[in-house]
């Protein structure tokens, strides 16, 4: 399934290099790699699929189901939504801290083929394994090894709202390989999605097995934020029926995904913004409102999601115990939330894009749409741009911060060592300051390596060494 989007928004979205959609095992090749992209972590968003009235593709009833569910247990489709985040964390807590095991077998020609996944759930001891029945030839073939693919979903939310139910996570590879490194977001994808498929066909599968209840009858489900209509992991069972698996494969097939900071941020800056398709309704254009009251309520919709962001804290059970939070504890989500709601408010300011102004007669109306395209495409360039490349460089320092603690660290204990040889160490580490300067830059921006960082060492220290030396012989 493909994201699609109008044409207005072509020529800016392509000058986002990275951005891809994607489809199962359908992993296309992005450029412009960044220092996010090489982290040991990936960044998905899986969507709900918009229902099929020909009931053509595979799982429309399931589909249909989860659009259902959704509206009954996190709110209906109203255009003045109003999100319930007791419900959503409860959900949530379904997917933190989940193993997901992509296991593949490896053929003569050394192509990698995914046969299975294992979903081993955060709140009790159960294991869930799904045999993919696209790859099951795999298994019977002629195959010279297995190899699993491991990742752990250190950061979750679900965004639903009016217009669309997507889930968006942050997984981190538990068994980094430097040959497979590059490939790590194709299994990763498959990680998520699969997860995502399951949690949803449970939900689905626990409802069917059970009367209505009398709010639900009553039609105030849809009003309720009910924490406990959100059937927990543990009352799950670990072997699903062949119906079960089947449902959950086709619904991992018809999930829409997109992959990468970048392809994130600027989807979630699109929906702030009043300017992306809606899942629900594939076959409503897209018309830039900026003073309509009921496009604008998807800024509410979005912090209250910001509010509810679930993330492991890295400092849980490592002696913290003051009950704070960690630093950036709410990382990764949170930033491309904030940004997009950066990206919302100023594609609807007047000081930032002036052209909207020529909107402001029709108010909750429709313009006329060759008049909208043409604004939407300034807000484009002056308020979605700016907000997504603000967005990539918070992104980038917080990937970075830990290497430029060790870098001046190393360096400053480097000056240290050597002032003490010296006449005036007070000089020398003032100068290795300095030379920091421009690496602490480089690496803050995402433009110097890892690899790079030795030499950078080696070359201030050389450069010390040189001034020490020449102070001793004066």
């Amino acid at each position: 399934m493909v994201l699609l989007f109008p044409a207005f928004l072509f020529p800016l979205v392509a000058s986002f290099s990275t951005w891809t959609t994607k489809t199962p095992h359908d992993v296309r090749k992005t450029t412009n790699v960044t220092v996010i992209d090489r982290a040991p972590y990936t960044l998905h968003l899986f969507s709900l699929p918009p229902k099929d009235d020909k009931y053509k593709l595979p799982g429309e009833t399931l589909v249909r189901e989860c659009w259902k569910w959704k509206d009954s247990t996190l709110g209906d489709g109203r255009d003045y939504f109003v999100p319930k985040p007791k419900a959503l964390k409860a959900f949530q807590s379904l997917f933190l801290g989940m193993i997901v095991d992509v296991v593949c077998c490896i053929d003569n020609s050394n192509q990698y083929n995914p046969v299975e996944v294992i979903l081993s759930m955060p709140s009790s001891d159960s294991t869930v394994r799904l045999l993919l029945s696209s790859s099951m030839d795999d298994l019977s073939g002629d195959h010279s090894e297995t190899c699993s693919f491991t990742f752990k979903v250190v950061e979750c939310v679900a965004l639903s709202n009016c217009a669309r139910f997507e889930t968006i996570f942050v997984l981190e590879d538990q068994r980094t390989s430097i040959d497979c490194i590059q490939n790590m977001t194709k299994w990763s994808d498959i990680a998520g999605r699969y997860a995502t498929a399951y949690q949803l066909q449970q939900q689905v599968y626990s409802k069917r097995t059970k009367s209505s209840t009398l709010l639900e009858r009553a039609g105030l489900t849809s009003w309720l934020d009910l924490p406990e209509a959100v059937v927990t992991q543990s009352n799950f069972g670990n072997n699903l029926s062949e119906k079960q698996s089947s449902e959950i494969i086709q619904l991992a097939q018809r999930l829409s995904s997109i992959d990468g900071a970048l392809n994130l941020s600027t989807h979630l800056s699109l929906i702030a913004g009043g300017l992306a398709p809606r899942p629900n309704r594939p076959d409503r254009e897209v018309v830039f409102r900026p003073y309509s009251s009921r496009d604008a309520h998807i800024l509410l919709q979005l912090k209250r999601t910001v509010e509810v962001v679930s993330v492991i804290d890295r400092e849980e059970g490592q002696g913290r115990g003051d009950g704070k939070r960690s630093k950036n504890s709410r990382g990764r989500i949170k930033t491309l939330l904030d940004a997009a709601l950066s990206a919302g408010k100023a594609a609807r300011n007047e000081d930032i894009v002036p052209e909207i102004k020529q909107l402001k007669e029709y108010g909750d109306g429709t313009p006329p749409k060759g008049l909208s395209d043409n604004v939407a495409a300034h807000a484009m360039e002056r308020a979605i741009q700016p907000s997504v490349e603000a967005c990539m460089a918070r992104l980038t320092a917080m990937e970075t911060a830990n290497d430029v603690t060790q870098l001046r660290e190393r360096v400053n204990k480097i000056a240290s060592s050597i002032s003490q040889d010296s006449k005036d160490g007070s000089r020398l580490m003032k100068m290795g300051n300095e030379l920091l300067h421009q690496p602490t830059i480089l690496l803050r921006e995402g433009k110097l390596s890892r690899s790079e960082i030795e030499d950078v060492i080696k070359s201030i220290e050389d450069e010390l060494r040189s001034h020490a030396s020449s102070d001793s012989k004066l």
